[in-house]
């Protein structure tokens, strides 16, 4: 009788013990349970379900930790600091809080671990982004807005159009540094095309200005300072506007706030002095025909390249360094060999299908004597043939012999090779920066008439590593190659 009801007893316990296990204890996969924990706006939770140091595989999981570290740099530049947040982050080793003196008081930056991680252009990396710029809730420096903008209108809005429109709008509402001509033309293709898509804030929102001398504000209304002026026909794409209705000069509206392309500024102008137009098609083809052609593109780029390891999808004889993060991107540092190439290695990436251009993006180094830094091979016959060699000092890009003096102001170049037609033996090249011709008529060193002729070749891209690096290097950001 005592036995039965011990047992009994304890068949009672055990039932209690299942059941309080599989109504508290979370057996779901770790990606279920952040995905729930970001829905729910549990950001900090959704960090303490991984060690610090920790750097998940799965794309679902870094884009969930990067927006959640988004979500929560918003928190800490609220309206009210939050304090134990603020301490939180200071405290924890692998996330650095980077303090930046602004208009509007300090702006604490979340250096974010994982978004690096994130595969170019893929979904995940996208909503990442767009995630960091609408969480941006007061003025940022001017070249983090600029870095930010040029990641954005690099990517290909399409099956995302509202948020990367909305994103994309909130930018602009900060000043930014000045982007290039080829810049400001993927910015402009990128609004056209989302002015004339249904769905998104954008929509219909591209006007040319009535008028002579209209004034543009720092804010919607008369009394907010007055910021400059514009006169028709000069273009505009508006981003929001103000609620408020009023008459000025016997016009009714709203005030609008709009983006300038002619002067790169955002700025407040009256409707009333606006006319809308239509989006402008051949900016629209043009933004079509770039992302077909991205198809077929090879961007190699140091995101998730530690230094401790080659590169991926490179092979050679690789000689580890410290990677170097500029403005929130990853350079290869290449160094110079004391003029002893015997000394040097390389490592190398083959590439397929045919190829005209070879754009490099690269910051120049301090030394006087040239450091090659990229080396273009043809391969065949099972060998590598050297065709063009890229070195570059402190004053000029060199590509064989062929030298072009830059203005010497130390700063991130993006310059282009552009692989022209055969003559003979040797490839015709010519280097560019944007759409200007720097240096035409580049000869390649000789290759094979018969194996050019055949088409039976590949082309390879190799970076040359100093087996004993000094302090002088050139800094590599990323490599692009395709067809025009």
């Amino acid at each position: 009788m005592i036995r039965s009801r011990v047992f009994f007893a304890f068949v009672i316990l055990l039932s209690l013990v299942i059941i309080f296990t599989y109504t508290f204890v979370d057996f779901r996969e770790r990606d279920d349970k952040a995905y729930d924990l970001y829905q729910s706006e549990s950001y900090l939770k959704v960090l303490k379900l991984y060690k610090e140091s920790e750097i998940p595989t799965s794309e679902l999981e870094l884009t969930i930790l990067s927006q959640s570290l988004s979500q929560l740099e918003k928190q800490l530049n609220g309206k009210n600091t939050e304090k134990d947040l603020l301490q939180y982050f200071q405290k924890r080793k692998d996330t650095k809080v980077i303090e930046w003196e602004t208009t509007r008081g300090t702006y604490y930056h979340l250096e974010d671990p994982y978004f690096s991680h994130l595969k170019k252009h893929g979904i995940g990396y996208k909503r990442a982004l767009i995630t960091k710029i609408s969480a941006i809730a007061k003025p940022i420096p001017k070249t983090e807005v600029t870095h930010y903008l040029l990641l954005l209108i690099l990517e290909d809005p399409r099956g995302m159009e509202e948020s990367f429109s909305d994103a994309l709008s909130h930018l602009l509402k900060f000043p930014f540094e000045p982007i290039g001509e080829i810049e400001t033309s993927f910015l402009l293709q990128t609004l056209h095309f989302l002015s004339q898509t249904s769905g998104t804030n954008l929509y219909h929102q591209t006007a040319i200005i009535r008028g002579k001398n209209v004034n543009l504000r720092s804010g919607p209304g008369r009394e907010n300072q007055e910021v400059g002026k514009v006169s028709e026909p000069e273009p505009t794409i508006c981003l929001e506007e103000d609620s408020a209705e009023e008459s000025i000069a016997g016009n009714e509206g709203n005030w609008k706030r709009c983006y300038f392309p002619n002067n790169q500024k955002t700025a407040w102008i009256f409707s009333g002095f606006l006319k809308e137009t239509l989006a402008d098609e051949s900016l629209i083809r043009e933004f079509e025909k770039r992302f077909k052609a991205v198809d077929n593109e090879i961007r190699i780029d140091f995101e998730g390249w530690d230094g401790k390891k080659i590169p991926q999808t490179f092979f050679g004889n690789y000689i580890p360094r410290d990677s170097i993060r500029i403005s929130g991107e990853t350079g290869f540092p290449i160094y110079g060999n004391s003029g002893k190439p015997s000394g040097a290695e390389r490592i190398c990436k083959k590439l397929s299908g045919n190829k005209n251009y070879f754009e490099f993006s690269f910051l120049p180094p301090d030394s006087e004597t040239p450091i090659p830094f990229i080396e273009i091979h043809l391969q065949y016959n099972h060998l590598e043939h050297l065709a063009y060699s890229i070195s570059a000092d402190q004053n000029s890009i060199w590509v064989n012999k062929n030298r072009y003096v830059l203005d010497g102001e130390k700063r991130r170049e993006n310059l282009s090779l552009h692989i022209e037609n055969r003559l003979g033996d040797k490839w015709n090249a010519s280097l560019w920066r944007r759409n200007t011709g720097l240096v035409q008529s580049i000869r390649s060193f000789p290759l094979s008439e018969s194996i050019l002729e055949a088409g039976k070749y590949s082309w390879e891209i190799c970076l040359p590593l100093a087996s004993k690096p000094n302090r002088d290097h050139v800094l590599l950001f990323e490599v692009r190659t395709g067809i025009h």
